[in-house]
C-alpha cells in the first residue's frame, strides 16, 4: 500500500464499533487513576479530585499534563498537552501539582520533563451506550453516510458540548470525529481526534480489530506529516496488538523506508500546525513533538508561530523560532519533547538535522527515535 493510499484510506471505525462492541458493564463508585513518567522521585503525589458537581453517571476522562520538578521538589510550568472531558477535570489536574512534591535534585539543577497522565472514571450503574449518546450517534453515522458532512459536524460539536459520556462513548465521539474531519480534508485534526480517542480507550471501549485499524490510520497520518518518530513508535505498538501481522506486514514497507530516512543524511520536515488542546483558561495553543534527531531548525514560519521550549530529562531550553537558526540537544540531557507556542491555526516547517560528520547509512547516535517516553518504565514510581 503506498503512502498516499494509507492517508486516503476510507475507514467507518467508528461505525464498525457502533455495531459490533458488546454492551459494558461497570461497577458501582468513581475512581481516578494516573500514569506518571519521569527522572523525578515522588514523595507526596496526590491524584486529583473528581470534579463532582459536574460529573454525570458513567462520565470519563483523561488529561495528559507536561510538568517540571524543580531542584528543591516542586513541580511548576504545567501544559496540558491533551485531554478529553472538558475544564473541569483539566482544572484538577492543574489545581493538584500545587500540592506536589519531590526528592531534591542531586545535582541542584531541575528535572524539566515530566508526564502525568490522569483518567477519571465516574461509574454507575448501566450497561453500555445511553439511548441518549445513540441517538446523537446514530444521527451523525447517517448524515456522514448521506455527505451532509456539514450537518454531522453540528451533531457531532454539539455532543462534545453536552458531555457526561462514558468511556465506550466518549472513544466512539472521537472516532467520529476524526471522520468527519478526514472527510472535510482536514488531516491535522483527524489525527489529533484519532490520537485523542486512543488516549482514551481501553480494551473493552477499543477492541482488538478497532484498535489496529485505528492505528494503522495513525501511522498513515503521522508519516504524511514526517512525524516520523511518532509513527515508529505507532508502528511498534501497532505490531504488540495481538494478530496484527498481517497489517505490519502491510505497512512495513514504509516503516523501512522511514528507517532509511533516520538514518541517512537528508534534512527531515515535519509539517506542524499549532492548536489549543485545552479548554482551561491557562492553556496555550502549542505543537508537541518527538523529535527524532538532536538537531533541528524552523522554516516557513507563520507571523502566528512566537517562541519554543525543548524539555528533556535533565535540562530544557526556549527560545524564539527564528528560521534557519539551529538548535541542538546534548545528548546526556536524555529524552526530549518539544513544545512550539503561537496563535491558533499558526503553521510551520520543523528541520531535524544530521549532526555534523554523521555517518551516512548508519543510525545517527542522536535518534531518539528506539527510546520513546512511552516505551519507558516510570523511574518515579
Amino acid at each position: 500500500m503506498t503512502l498516499t493510499q494509507l492517508k486516503h484510506a476510507p475507514r467507518a471505525i467508528a461505525l464498525s464499533l457502533l455495531v459490533l462492541s458488546p454492551a459494558l458493564a461497570y461497577d458501582d463508585g468513581d475512581n481516578t487513576d494516573a500514569s506518571f513518567r519521569g527522572l523525578a522521585v515522588a514523595i507526596d503525589r496526590p491524584l486529583p479530585a473528581s470534579p463532582r458537581h459536574r460529573l454525570r453517571k458513567l462520565q470519563a476522562a483523561w488529561v495528559e499534563l507536561n510538568y517540571v520538578v524543580t531542584a528543591d521538589g516542586r513541580a511548576i510550568d504545567p501544559i496540558i498537552v491533551n485531554s478529553s472531558g472538558g475544564i473541569d477535570f483539566e482544572n484538577e489536574v492543574r489545581k493538584v501539582i500545587d500540592s506536589w512534591r519531590f526528592e531534591a535534585s542531586v545535582t541542584g539543577t531541575e528535572l524539566p520533563h515530566n508526564v502525568v497522565e490522569t483518567r477519571f472514571l465516574m461509574l454507575g450503574r448501566g450497561k453500555g451506550t445511553t439511548r441518549r449518546f445513540a441517538r446523537h450517534s446514530s444521527h451523525i453515522m447517517k448524515n456522514l453516510h448521506s455527505g451532509n458532512v456539514e450537518k454531522a459536524r453540528d451533531i457531532a460539536d454539539s455532543t462534545v458540548r453536552l458531555g457526561g459520556w462514558n468511556l465506550y462513548e466518549s472513544t466512539i465521539l472521537w472516532l467520529m470525529l476524526g471522520r468527519i474531519e478526514g472527510e472535510e480534508g482536514d488531516e491535522v485534526e483527524q489525527l489529533e481526534m484519532y490520537q485523542r480517542a486512543l488516549a482514551i480507550s481501553d480494551e473493552r471501549s477499543l477492541r482488538r480489530q478497532g484498535r489496529m485499524d485505528l492505528l494503522e490510520d495513525i501511522f498513515g497520518l503521522q508519516s504524511g506529516f514526517g512525524h516520523y518518530a511518532e509513527a515508529m513508535h505507532t508502528y511498534k505498538a501497532l505490531a504488540e496488538v495481538p494478530g496484527s501481522d498481517e497489517v505490519v506486514e502491510k505497512i512495513r514497507p514504509r516503516a523501512e523506508e522511514i528507517s532509511l530516512m533516520l538514518q541517512n543524511d537528508s534534512v527531515l520536515i515535519a509539517k506542524a500546525t499549532i492548536a489549543n488542546p485545552c479548554d482551561c483558561e491557562e492553556g496555550a495553543p502549542l505543537w508537541s513533538y518527538t523529535p527524532a534527531r538532536r538537531i533541528f531548525s524552523f522554516a516557513n514560519l507563520s507571523a502566528r508561530v512566537r517562541k519554543f521550549e525543548a524539555r528533556c530529562e535533565r535540562q530544557r531550553i526556549s527560545g524564539t523560532t527564528v528560521p534557519d537558526v539551529k538548535w541542538t540537544l546534548d545528548d546526556d540531557w536524555g529524552y526530549c519533547q518539544v513544545f512550539v507556542f503561537g496563535e491558533d491555526g499558526a503553521s510551520f516547517d520543523f528541520l531535524e538535522h544530521l549532526r555534523e560528520g554523521g555517518a551516512i547509512g548508519k543510525p545517527d547516535e542522536t535518534a531518539v527515535a528506539g527510546t520513546h517516553l512511552l516505551d519507558q518504565k516510570s523511574r518515579s514510581q
